[in-house]
């Protein structure tokens, strides 16, 4: 036996491995979406973003440019969803978590937190859905004001 035919009973497994994990990576990068509707009333100081589906399967992460410069909003968070699960996670700069919601068939969920925007005034938010059959969520903001802005 050569030493090629040797190691390719190795090699073959470890490359569909491979193959495999990236595939995955991909697809939870990927949200496919069926039916969707989107409404926005995106400005500096305060506003608001729903969107509406009757299908959504993988995830996705967003990033809303409200403008204004690095700040912190006060943010209203509300989900739901007839089938299925979805999870809505604010994200912070450099993506940490801020806060998360996540949804409960057949009922409404919401959730009161602070996010932090960039530099460059973008909010930056992940939805996560698996199997999820009509729902909807709604992201409300409002900028904080800081003892020196009054």
């Amino acid at each position: 036996m050569d030493k090629g035919a040797r190691w390719s009973w190795w090699f073959a497994p470890m490359r569909m491995a491979l193959i495999g994990i990236l595939a995955s990576l991909f697809a939870s990068a990927c949200m496919l979406v069926s039916g969707d509707r989107l409404s926005a009333d995106v400005r500096p100081d305060a506003g608001n973003v729903t969107r509406a589906f009757l299908g959504a399967e993988g995830s996705e992460e967003y990033a809303l440019p409200i403008g204004g410069g690095a700040a912190t909003l006060r943010t209203i968070v509300i989900l739901e969803v007839q089938q299925g699960e979805m999870r809505l996670e604010m994200l912070n700069p450099g993506g940490s978590v801020a806060f998360a919601v996540q949804s409960r068939p057949g009922d409404q969920v919401s959730r009161v937190g602070a996010v932090r925007l960039d530099e460059t005034g973008t909010l930056r938010y992940r939805v996560i859905t698996r199997g999820a059959r009509d729902g909807a969520y709604q992201i409300l903001y409002q900028r904080v004001r800081s003892g020196n802005d009054q």
